[in-house]
């Protein structure tokens, strides 16, 4: 069962995040789904957040409207750090008419489980996920001194290849067959959870405003 207070927060936000859309959508459900609805969670795992809606009622092009829900999830979760019993809440949106595939899922509105999670044995090796997010941690470390000493071309090419890097990890420990439980997603969670991918993007915009800036230069006084 889901707590009531815990209940009325997570409605709050989903609601609270329609009302701030500049179109009108109805939410159809609000569901809990990813580790911590199920066996696997750990104190790096996020409340996913799906609001339901059917992409179809705010237009026929559904890549647009996908496109546009997309935007608007990215820029709440960067605008906003919410944290449920310290876990942080990332919103997203969920097409009605689009099955989501996962092993836990539960409906806040309807207050049930949608697809109940089952306990299995399955032994996580934590030490390769730290393994891999601190090698992505030091090369991080190294682009912010990249910054430093002004060379935003090479910070910005850098920063490019390790997000490539983060993106092909998750991507592959999914597809094995230890999928959320592997050592890449892990490390993810890790990354995502020391914000150490909010670093790569803060370190993005600063060598990209500094690149493509011009200093007002000063005349010398004689």
């Amino acid at each position: 069962t889901l707590n009531p207070k815990v209940a009325d927060k997570l409605l709050g936000i989903g609601e609270d995040f329609l009302e701030n859309l500049e179109i009108e959508v109805d939410m159809l459900d609000l569901r809990i789904t990813g580790s911590l609805a199920n066996f696997n969670w750990s104190k790096y795992s996020d409340v996913d957040l799906h609001i339901v809606v059917d992409f179809a009622t705010v237009d026929e092009d559904l890549i647009l409207v996908k496109a546009y829900f997309d935007a608007a999830r990215a820029k709440w979760n960067d605008l906003h750090r919410i944290t449920i019993k310290g876990h942080e809440v990332e919103i997203y949106v969920e097409n009605a008419n689009e099955e989501h595939v996962s092993s836990g899922i539960y409906s806040i509105l309807g207050e049930r489980w949608i697809v109940e999670p089952t306990q299995k044995e399955i032994e996580i090796d934590f030490a390769q996920a730290r393994k891999k997010s601190d090698n992505i941690q030091t090369r991080t470390a190294l682009i912010g001194y990249q910054v430093e000493a002004g060379d935003y071309k090479g910070a910005l090419t850098a920063i490019d290849r390790v997000k490539s890097k983060i993106r092909r990890m998750r991507a592959a420990g999914l597809a094995s067959p230890q999928r959320e439980f592997s050592p890449e997603n892990i490390a993810f969670k890790i990354l995502r959870r020391e914000e150490i991918l909010k670093q790569l993007n803060d370190l993005k915009y600063n060598a990209y405003d500094n690149m493509m800036s011009i200093k007002e230069r000063r005349e010398c006084e004689v």
